[in-house]
């Protein structure tokens, strides 16, 4: 996420950036970046409209409970006349979508509930959200987790289904493909598909990608990209770490898959690290 962005001079800065980096405009056309959404109105909004960046925006608990929305529509519909396409991120922090408590469920479902009903004002192609399983947490109550989380998202694909947007599952703890995979097949709507998020699995996960694309690749509708050495989620650029891209992008050129693609940088170098990286793997031509 853009969350530590430090841009003192954004419009010389950034000049700077695209033409060092040699950023194309086409391939910065064809990803989302992520950026929190208080971020993005205080301070990135203008870089965003600008240089045709197209945003991944991310909404955390505080938003959700104190918008403004005469604030929210003036954002929808700037990012709307300069032609950006948005994509959602829900928030995360401390949910439990498939907690084997009731009360905590009910408040997590609450806050995922809430995300949705930005959906109309700012028309998202889709919406990513936590799966939330930790087999740390939930090895002995697998069941009930599956069965907690059958009843928090089944919810919400229905309203995905009368909103006309995607809601993509996304891994972070979990360590195989397994209960994700589970869980996709019990909502069993083709609204709900499958987040890879690589910097995710490089680090806490188990299984290697080819398990990951081979379960999931029927239900892949989104890759989130992002890098690091395995000891941690440092969000660094792409290539800078052990993810191995080249094997992820030669699969889905093979397979004919085509997601989104969105970075999750958290620094603003990242960002065209990231960008400058992604043209040399980028396997499409068109």
């Amino acid at each position: 996420m853009l969350n530590r962005l430090r841009i003192r001079d954004r419009q010389r800065e950034t000049d700077q950036g695209l033409e060092q980096e040699k950023i194309s405009a086409e391939l910065l056309d064809r990803v989302q970046v992520n950026a929190p959404y208080r971020l993005l109105v205080d301070r990135y909004l203008d870089l965003f409209l600008h240089y045709g960046i197209h945003p991944e925006i991310g909404f955390d608990a505080a938003v959700l409970e104190e918008w403004d929305m005469e604030a929210m529509t003036r954002v929808a519909h700037l990012l709307s006349e300069k032609g950006r396409r948005v994509t959602f991120h829900g928030p995360f922090m401390d949910l439990a979508p498939g907690g084997v408590d009731d009360r905590i469920r009910e408040v997590s479902s609450l806050r995922l509930q809430r995300t949705m009903e930005l959906v109309p004002l700012f028309h998202p192609g889709s919406v990513v959200f936590h799966a939330g399983y930790d087999d740390r947490r939930y090895h002995a109550h697998r069941q009930e987790w599956l069965a907690s989380s059958v009843a928090t998202w089944g919810p919400i694909a229905e309203q995905a289904e009368e909103k006309g947007v995607e809601i993509h599952l996304e891994n972070v703890y979990e360590r195989t493909p397994k209960m994700i995979l589970s869980l996709i097949e019990k909502i069993s709507s083709d609204r709900i598909g499958f987040c890879l998020d690589v910097g995710h699995m490089q680090a806490f996960a188990d299984a290697p990608l080819l398990e990951w694309l081979d379960t999931l690749g029927p239900y892949l509708k989104e890759v989130h990209l992002h890098d690091n050495h395995g000891q941690g989620d440092t969000h660094g650029p792409v290539g800078s770490g052990r993810v191995p891209f080249e094997e992820l992008f030669q699969y889905l050129s093979d397979k004919g898959i085509r997601p989104v693609l969105t970075l999750e940088p958290h620094e603003e170098a990242s960002l065209w690290s990231s960008l400058e990286n992604l043209e040399k793997l980028w396997p499409w031509k068109d």
